[in-house]
């Protein structure tokens, strides 16, 4: 079954296929991630705002925290090593806003004490949900952690009207939130998004939650002058040919190119809208997109999650 809240857009197109996942690929533009995260230690930004007032580079990342083997994050890393490739594209990328999935509360927390007083967050937790109840996920019942995992986002300076919006969810299983904030040192709105996987409800595993959500997703975004939004869409491109469920992406959302409709994305060349592999499975499952033009998109791995890392360079003038 599927949960709908009030007020949430419902548009529903019928799929019934589960995600596909071909081929493995290699990442351009790689930054070494194996020294990142040992060179990422220092509390200090090398920048700041003022210096680069028409730029802005937003960093997506699925962090895999919970490191619990049913959500394949086992041996990925401690949070420190895990904070610190955060910490290091701030550094070396000048990453001024990362949208995060599947961060620990506690985790976060090291993010921001290393990050230091000038940069703000906002986390949302997952939900688990049963029996008409729900009550957030833990970030790791197999690993002894008790504290919450969700999603964030952290920018450098202030944040204002952060908040989650109401999607299509299943009644049964975990819920992923979907959450905005508006950085007002660039005055663009952020969202991080981690879409329902295929098989998110276990009385419906072969229920798709994604084409509410992403039709959900686009009468949202629509709505912001500026916006950049980015994270875990559980969804290859809707032109890989691997993707027997491309109609989840309804019209409108993923551009064509220059010049079309929709919102042009990270990786995207002109009309091609596959992209570099983001998974360690391959194929593209994450994404960056923005209404504002685009300067320059990498795409780099890491041990220390299952996702690689998208950053997106924009040009606000």
């Amino acid at each position: 079954m599927r949960l709908r809240f009030p007020g949430a857009y419902t548009t529903l197109i019928t799929v019934a296929a589960v995600i596909g996942l071909g081929g493995a690929g290699l990442t351009a533009l790689a930054l070494q991630p194996h020294a990142a995260a040992a060179e990422a230690t220092t509390d200090a930004m090398p920048y700041a705002v003022e210096d680069f007032p028409h730029d802005l580079q937003v960093m997506s990342w699925n962090m895999c925290g919970s490191q619990r083997a049913t959500w394949h994050c086992e041996g990925t890393g401690t949070p420190d090593q895990k904070t610190s490739v955060v910490t290091h594209h701030v550094d070396t990328n000048r990453v001024q806003a990362a949208l995060l999935q599947e961060v620990c509360e506690d985790d976060l927390t090291l993010l921001m004490s290393k990050l230091g007083p000038d940069w703000s967050k906002n986390f949302e937790p997952y939900q688990w949900a049963q029996d008409g109840k729900k009550w957030p996920s833990r970030c790791g019942e197999d690993t002894g952690r008790a504290d919450r995992i969700g999603t964030a986002i952290v920018v450098k300076g202030q944040i204002s009207d952060a908040r989650q919006y109401p999607i299509t969810q299943p009644d049964t299983g975990q819920q992923s939130p979907l959450q905005c904030a508006t950085t007002l040192a660039w005055g663009v709105r952020l969202c991080s998004v981690h879409a329902a996987r295929v098989g998110a409800n276990p009385d419906l595993p072969k229920e798709d939650y994604r084409d509410e959500q992403f039709a959900e997703l686009k009468a949202i975004v629509d709505t912001f002058p500026k916006t950049v939004f980015g994270g875990d869409f559980n969804s290859l491109s809707p032109d890989d040919p691997n993707n027997t469920a491309a109609s989840v992406w309804p019209v409108g959302l993923y551009s064509t190119g220059p010049g079309t409709p929709g919102y042009q994305e990270c990786d995207q060349s002109g009309t091609s809208r596959t992209g570099r592999p983001t998974h360690a499975f391959g194929g593209k499952i994450d994404y960056i997109f923005s209404s504002e033009t685009k300067r320059w998109c990498t795409v780099t791995d890491t041990p220390y999650s299952d996702h690689h890392i998208l950053i997106e360079s924009l040009s606000l003038r």
